[in-house]
């Protein structure tokens, strides 16, 4: 499943010829079962410098705990076996050839804490260790700094999330597929565990404590003093984590390293799908700059964009006193200021001409932009408008369980990575076209509307059934008729509070529900339209609520199926309603950053013509099965 993820990474590196180094660097191999605090004994690979000259030299190590094993995943640290550093891979408790039981990373503080005081004894470790941690393994080394070990030097951690809760179970509405067809591909030795884990995601539908364990507290973002760097994408299934653990790691760490973490976001993910619709430099981009600030985290080579030295030019202001004190002078510096910052995105757009002239494109800041929160209202008419214009206080729906709405993309994880559901920018007119999808869309655009940062839903509902859901999907209305999804959300409304039990709704009572659909950069094009799409369903992204109420847990679920009729309010008082993240002055916001040309300026070898020759192969390395 997840572990697809490595054959990308890998060859993200791979296009530098790192591998070939490795073994003509005739590195020594050592194979382990370490034991940890309690008895139980880990499988750990280590790839140590051949040429330890002088001798007793001593190395800083690089980890990747994986529940996937060495020939899967834990090889990616080997790539840094020629820069000098030890490489150390080690299953994760209860996977491959360790001993133990898989508990979903509810043990992988003390186990990432016991192998790196393990590591750090050794006679070839020079007492510093970082971590490289891609989907699962990400998830494992978020939780490395819980115990605040002294010996953590850096990490990089890609496509993961601090709160797998609201991956798996966001507002209580389950994503099954996902989460069972990935815990049946993971390989124990026991496979009774496979259902034992199950049978706890369903035990824990609610935001239990359980969750807790493998969840970042402020206080435990506090430990992080070390520099970092994170990877994410905009249709990844881990997207929302990726900005969650970014925020934390960046504005709750230590001190020392707030305000310095850094970001890319690239459109895929996981997604690799999503790298041939986005195709002005999303992949060759992000290839370059995964790779750059990959050496850069880990001290490799320092980065220096923009190779002009001994600049000097004059700094103009205006020529009156407070102009003569900001400027007006004389300087000279070794290189101009970085064009590539500590946030780095591609701002996507649709497809065709207007959006390659609209969007499509990277972008480089200190900080996310300055978005301004706009509400559009969902009114009875169908339309999308910033003021809200209903003639009627109510839209109603059928939704039937056994006749649910198609799934067609979004940030799921699909087949060609370990999957099973199609992922990205899919077309949704199929789903739109159904009567329990309630449409509002804006009038054609004459201008762009810039998007960028989190998108919200707030909806006044009811039903005449005790539960249901409530999905909430936004796209891209092209002049064509397609109609792209940007991101979507559900709630289940058993667990809309955030209880420990479930809460049931009353006929005819009105509720209102919150949800966040995630983040995204996008620029509709003039031409196109934007649109909501609410239902109450989403299959297979989300399991389909049979509406009776039964858990999860409950031996008769999911028991028979009920036919609600379900109800979307727009009246002054329950004004349903999206919230965009409204970018105004996008070129002076956004502006493109050519990163290419910036990488290749700090590795001259990393060519234009290099990556586009090696671009086709890193995609279908990514899309290869084990």
């Amino acid at each position: 499943m997840f572990q697809i993820v490595s054959t990308l990474v890998v060859a993200t590196l791979c296009v530098a010829g790192f591998f070939q180094a490795v073994e003509a660097q005739n590195p020594i191999k050592i194979e382990e079962m370490i034991p940890m605090r309690d008895g139980v004994k880990l499988h750990t690979y280590i790839l140590l410098p051949g040429d330890r000259k002088p001798e007793g030299s001593k190395f800083t190590a690089i980890v990747d705990r994986s529940p996937y094993g060495y020939t899967d995943m834990e090889w990616i640290t080997d790539i840094f076996v020629p820069f000098g550093f030890a490489a150390v891979g080690q299953d994760m408790r209860g996977t491959e050839k360790s001993e133990g039981n898989f508990t979903m990373w509810q043990s992988d503080a003390d186990d990432s804490r016991d192998l790196g005081d393990w590591i750090v004894k050794q006679p070839w470790s020079n007492g510093k260790i970082m971590t490289l941690g891609a989907s699962a393994d990400g998830i494992g080394s978020i939780q490395t700094p819980k115990t605040s070990p002294e010996w953590l030097a850096a990490q990089y951690i890609i496509w993961a999330s601090p709160r797998m809760y609201d991956i798996l179970l966001p507002y209580g509405t389950y994503k099954q597929k996902t989460a069972e067809d990935w815990l049946m591909g993971v390989t124990m030795p026991n496979p009774d565990v496979v259902y034992d884990n199950i049978q706890t995601v369903h035990e824990n539908e609610a935001h239990t404590p359980y969750w807790a364990g493998v969840e970042v507290t402020d206080e435990q973002y506090g430990h992080v003093n070390f520099p970092s760097a994170h990877w994410g994408g905009w249709y990844d299934i881990f997207q929302l984590g990726t900005m969650q653990v970014f925020d934390g790691y960046n504005t709750k760490s230590a001190e020392n390293v707030r305000n310095t973490a850094k970001l890319t976001i690239d459109a895929c993910g996981h997604c690799l799908e999503a790298g041939d619709f986005f195709n002005q430099n999303a992949v060759q981009g992000r290839t370059a700059l995964v790779l750059a600030q990959m050496l850069e985290v880990y001290g490799i080579r320092p980065v220096s964009r923009n190779q002009i030295k001994n600049v000097t030019f004059y700094v103009m202001s205006s020529n009156d006193e407070a102009g003569n004190a900001a400027g007006n002078y004389w300087t000279s510096l070794d290189t101009f200021p970085k064009a590539v910052k500590n946030v780095t995105f591609y701002v996507m757009s649709s497809n065709d001409e207007a959006g390659n002239a609209a969007g499509n494109y990277w972008t480089s800041l200190d900080t996310f932009p300055k978005a301004r929160a706009t509400d559009y209202f969902l009114n009875s008419d169908g339309s999308l408008t910033t003021k809200r214009a209903s003639t009627a206080d109510s839209t109603s729906f059928k939704y039937d369980p056994a006749d649910p709405v198609p799934t067609l993309g979004g940030n799921n994880l699909p087949d060609s990575i370990g999957g099973s559901i199609p992922c990205g920018p899919l077309d949704q007119a199929e789903a739109d076209a159904r009567a329990d999808v309630l449409k509002f869309t804006t009038p054609v655009l004459s201008e762009e509307l810039a998007l960028t940062g989190g998108l919200f839903a707030t909806l006044y509902v009811s039903s005449d059934a005790i539960d249901t859901d409530f999905t909430v999907k936004i796209s891209d209305v092209y002049p064509t008729g397609e109609v792209r999804i940007l991101q979507d959300n559900a709630v289940r409304m058993r667990w809309r509070e955030n209880t420990l039990t479930p809460v049931y709704m009353s006929k005819g009572e009105v509720y209102k529900v919150e949800m966040n659909l995630w983040n995204t950069s996008y620029v509709v094009a003039p031409g196109h339209a934007l649109r909501v799409s609410v239902s109450s369903s989403n299959f297979p992204r989300f399991s389909a609520n049979p509406n009776n109420g039964l858990v999860l847990a409950d031996p008769a679920y999911p028991g028979a199926n009920i036919t609600a009729t379900n109800t979307i309010f727009h009246s002054s008082r329950y004004a349903s309603k999206v919230t965009l993240p409204v970018v105004e002055h996008k070129k002076v916001q956004m502006p493109e950053v050519h990163v290419l040309r910036e990488v290749q300026a700090a590795y001259p070898k990393l060519t234009a013509e290099f990556l586009e020759a090696h671009k086709d192969k890193i995609t279908r390395l990514g899309a290869k099965k084990h």
